[in-house]
């Protein structure tokens, strides 16, 4: 049995539409999309999906703190590079900032991981935008969508934060009844601060991509039916 890594060349129209294809399928599948008014915005996951399909990889080049006195703030760059030759093809530059509507009760270092996770979503749409949209995918990284987020008027997730992390959740390594606790949480987080932390406790427990196994018809339904009691 081969262990090559079977990589495509976009140059090629056929097997752009072959990466297409499986990029679609793999998305899908995982469920790596915010659904966001009715558009599907691939997570950065997708992303770096496709970058490996493509023998892409991205490189954390910096951080840097920008805060000020009453302001936390971080920007941070990506560089993608080709495995073939480990040349530079493309680069990605982000921030984020407790400035921000949803951001506001945020930790210092939930604010640095999400710009180093915007710099990497953006690192890849420069390259890759044009065959996410060949996917049928929004050539937008979520995380960006995200920092477009209108402010609530309450201080607490809206429907779609929390549906975020429900699909957090699919892929961890936690057992059924871990994962009842964490839907349960997520259901009556009270705030952005006890939301956030939510995020950064699944982050630390999500599974490699080649290990994340879809939820069965069947438990999803046992969880929208505890939801409804």
């Amino acid at each position: 049995m081969s262990n090559e890594i079977t990589t495509f060349d976009l140059g090629k129209p056929a097997q752009a539409i072959e990466v297409a294809a499986i990029l679609q399928r793999f998305v899908k599948e995982k469920k790596l999309t915010a659904n966001i008014k009715g558009k599907d915005y691939p997570m950065v996951e997708a992303w770096a999906f496709a970058g490996s399909q493509l023998g892409l990889y991205p490189v954390l080049q910096f951080v840097q703190d920008q805060s000020k006195d009453n302001e936390t703030k971080y920007l941070a760059e990506v560089h993608i590079y080709r495995y073939a030759d480990n040349l530079m093809v493309g680069k990605g530059i982000a921030v984020c900032s407790n400035k921000e509507a949803n951001k506001r009760q945020w930790d210092e270092y939930a604010i640095c991981s999400m710009a180093q996770t915007r710099a990497t979503g953006k690192a890849f749409r420069n390259l890759l935008s044009w065959i996410m949209k060949a996917a049928g995918f929004e050539a937008t990284p979520a995380e960006e969508m995200d920092f477009n987020a209108k402010p609530s008027e309450e201080n607490y997730p809206t429907d779609g934060e929390r549906e975020l992390l429900r699909k957090m959740v699919w892929n961890t390594d936690m057992n059924d009844e871990e994962r009842e606790r964490a839907f349960e949480a997520i259901d009556l987080c009270p705030s952005y601060d006890y939301y956030q932390k939510l995020q950064f406790r699944l982050e630390e427990r999500q599974l490699p991509l080649d290990q994340v196994q879809n939820p069965t018809q069947k438990e999803i339904s046992k969880h929208i039916k505890k939801l409804a009691k």
